[in-house]
Protein backbone atom coordinates (compact mmCIF):
# COMPACT_ATOMS: atom_id res chain seq x y z
CA UNK A 1 0.00 0.00 0.00
CA UNK A 2 1.36 3.31 -0.82
CA UNK A 3 1.91 6.79 0.51
CA UNK A 4 -1.27 8.21 -0.56
CA UNK A 5 -3.52 5.08 -0.21
CA UNK A 6 -2.59 5.04 3.83
CA UNK A 7 -3.54 8.95 3.93
CA UNK A 8 -6.72 7.87 2.43
CA UNK A 9 -7.67 5.46 4.88
CA UNK A 10 -7.50 7.72 7.51
CA UNK A 11 -11.18 8.84 5.93
CA UNK A 12 -12.49 5.27 5.97
CA UNK A 13 -13.95 2.57 9.06
CA UNK A 14 -15.01 -0.70 8.58
CA UNK A 15 -17.21 -1.63 11.74
CA UNK A 16 -17.52 -4.84 13.80
CA UNK A 17 -20.57 -6.09 10.90
CA UNK A 18 -18.97 -4.89 7.94
CA UNK A 19 -20.51 -1.91 6.74
CA UNK A 20 -18.10 0.82 5.11
CA UNK A 21 -17.95 3.84 6.96
CA UNK A 22 -16.43 7.34 4.98
CA UNK A 23 -15.89 10.20 7.43
CA UNK A 24 -14.98 13.15 4.42
CA UNK A 25 -14.02 15.57 7.70
CA UNK A 26 -11.85 13.06 9.79
CA UNK A 27 -13.07 12.95 13.60
CA UNK A 28 -14.20 16.14 13.45
CA UNK A 29 -17.98 14.67 11.34
CA UNK A 30 -20.29 12.22 11.37
CA UNK A 31 -19.28 8.87 8.89
CA UNK A 32 -21.56 8.27 5.91
CA UNK A 33 -22.50 5.06 5.01
CA UNK A 34 -21.13 3.55 1.57
CA UNK A 35 -23.25 0.67 -0.13
CA UNK A 36 -21.46 -1.96 -2.52
CA UNK A 37 -17.55 -2.68 -2.48
CA UNK A 38 -17.66 -0.88 -5.74
CA UNK A 39 -18.92 2.39 -4.59
CA UNK A 40 -16.51 1.50 -1.60
CA UNK A 41 -13.57 1.61 -4.40
CA UNK A 42 -14.28 3.98 -6.29
CA UNK A 43 -14.66 6.66 -3.51
CA UNK A 44 -11.19 5.60 -2.31
CA UNK A 45 -10.02 6.05 -5.53
CA UNK A 46 -11.26 9.40 -6.28
CA UNK A 47 -9.89 10.81 -2.46
CA UNK A 48 -6.98 9.63 -3.08
CA UNK A 49 -6.65 11.36 -6.76
CA UNK A 50 -7.82 14.35 -4.88
CA UNK A 51 -5.10 14.53 -2.11
CA UNK A 52 -2.34 13.78 -5.08
CA UNK A 53 -3.66 16.16 -6.84
CA UNK A 54 -4.39 18.73 -4.13
CA UNK A 55 -0.17 17.93 -2.97
CA UNK A 56 0.91 18.22 -6.51
CA UNK A 57 -0.65 21.74 -7.18
CA UNK A 58 -0.05 23.17 -3.94
CA UNK A 59 3.87 22.46 -4.27
CA UNK A 60 4.01 23.74 -7.98
CA UNK A 61 1.98 26.92 -6.76
CA UNK A 62 4.50 27.35 -3.73
CA UNK A 63 7.37 26.68 -5.59
CA UNK A 64 6.86 28.90 -9.12
CA UNK A 65 4.65 31.86 -7.13
CA UNK A 66 5.19 32.42 -4.04
CA UNK A 67 2.88 31.73 -0.64
CA UNK A 68 0.23 33.74 -1.96
CA UNK A 69 -0.53 31.62 -4.53
CA UNK A 70 0.18 28.59 -2.35
CA UNK A 71 -2.44 29.84 -0.06
CA UNK A 72 -4.82 30.67 -3.10
CA UNK A 73 -4.45 27.21 -4.46
CA UNK A 74 -5.03 25.52 -0.81
CA UNK A 75 -8.32 27.57 -0.63
CA UNK A 76 -9.23 26.46 -4.05
CA UNK A 77 -9.06 22.83 -3.08
CA UNK A 78 -10.72 23.04 -0.27
CA UNK A 79 -13.37 24.56 -1.44
CA UNK A 80 -13.90 22.09 -4.08
CA UNK A 81 -14.00 19.37 -1.53
CA UNK A 82 -16.59 21.15 0.46
CA UNK A 83 -18.50 21.07 -3.24
CA UNK A 84 -17.70 18.19 -4.25
CA UNK A 85 -18.68 16.54 -0.70
CA UNK A 86 -22.09 18.45 -0.99
CA UNK A 87 -22.96 16.33 -4.10
CA UNK A 88 -21.22 13.02 -3.12
CA UNK A 89 -22.96 12.89 0.35
CA UNK A 90 -26.55 13.46 -1.02
CA UNK A 91 -26.65 9.69 -2.18
CA UNK A 92 -24.92 8.37 1.52
CA UNK A 93 -26.85 7.56 4.08
CA UNK A 94 -25.43 9.25 7.29
CA UNK A 95 -24.39 7.03 10.38
CA UNK A 96 -24.55 7.32 14.11
CA UNK A 97 -20.74 5.92 13.86
CA UNK A 98 -18.21 8.55 14.75
CA UNK A 99 -14.47 8.71 14.29
CA UNK A 100 -12.13 9.12 16.68
CA UNK A 101 -8.43 10.71 16.29
CA UNK A 102 -7.10 7.67 17.19
CA UNK A 103 -9.18 5.49 15.28
CA UNK A 104 -8.00 7.48 12.45
CA UNK A 105 -4.61 7.77 13.46
CA UNK A 106 -4.51 3.51 13.67
CA UNK A 107 -5.65 3.05 10.19
CA UNK A 108 -2.99 5.43 8.78
CA UNK A 109 -0.35 3.65 11.02
CA UNK A 110 -1.29 0.44 9.87
CA UNK A 111 -1.36 1.33 6.25
CA UNK A 112 2.18 3.12 6.59
CA UNK A 113 5.03 0.83 6.32
CA UNK A 114 7.30 1.11 9.16
CA UNK A 115 10.22 1.87 6.76
CA UNK A 116 8.06 5.60 5.68
CA UNK A 117 7.59 5.90 9.28
CA UNK A 118 10.87 5.85 10.17
CA UNK A 119 12.16 8.06 7.61
CA UNK A 120 9.20 10.59 8.04
CA UNK A 121 10.38 10.73 11.71
CA UNK A 122 14.25 11.13 11.44
CA UNK A 123 13.60 13.77 8.60
CA UNK A 124 11.37 15.75 11.15
CA UNK A 125 13.82 15.22 13.61
CA UNK A 126 16.19 16.50 11.13
CA UNK A 127 14.26 19.87 10.64
CA UNK A 128 14.32 20.39 14.03
CA UNK A 129 17.59 20.39 14.38
CA UNK A 130 18.02 22.29 11.38
CA UNK A 131 15.84 25.29 13.22
CA UNK A 132 17.82 24.79 16.07
CA UNK A 133 20.90 25.72 13.93
CA UNK A 134 19.04 28.73 12.30
CA UNK A 135 18.57 30.13 15.58
CA UNK A 136 21.58 30.04 17.02
CA UNK A 137 23.56 31.04 13.40
CA UNK A 138 20.81 34.00 12.31
CA UNK A 139 18.97 34.65 15.68
CA UNK A 140 17.21 37.47 13.72
CA UNK A 141 15.15 34.96 12.03
CA UNK A 142 13.59 33.25 15.21
CA UNK A 143 9.96 33.19 13.93
CA UNK A 144 11.52 30.99 10.92
CA UNK A 145 13.29 28.80 13.77
CA UNK A 146 10.68 28.73 15.87
CA UNK A 147 8.00 27.58 13.59
CA UNK A 148 9.97 24.64 11.89
CA UNK A 149 10.84 23.56 15.79
CA UNK A 150 7.09 23.59 16.79
CA UNK A 151 5.85 22.45 13.35
CA UNK A 152 8.47 19.50 12.62
CA UNK A 153 8.65 18.59 16.77
CA UNK A 154 4.67 17.79 16.43
CA UNK A 155 5.38 15.98 12.73
CA UNK A 156 8.29 13.79 14.81
CA UNK A 157 5.41 13.02 17.70
CA UNK A 158 2.91 12.15 15.26
CA UNK A 159 5.50 9.53 13.42
CA UNK A 160 6.66 8.67 17.05
CA UNK A 161 2.23 8.25 18.22
CA UNK A 162 1.93 6.01 14.71
CA UNK A 163 5.03 3.96 15.27
CA UNK A 164 3.91 3.18 18.39
CA UNK A 165 0.11 2.57 17.18
CA UNK A 166 1.76 0.08 14.31
CA UNK A 167 3.35 -1.81 17.31
CA UNK A 168 0.45 -2.11 19.50
CA UNK A 169 -1.94 -3.19 16.63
Amino acid sequence: MGYFDALTSSAFKTTPDGRRLFFPWGALGRGYEIGPEQDYETLRRRIKLWTVVCLVLILAALQLLGFLACFIVSAAMIAFYCGWMRYVLRSLRPSAERLTIRESMIAQARAQSPALLWTFLILSIAFVLGSVFILIVTPDKWPVAIAGMVFFGACAAVFVFMLILRQQS
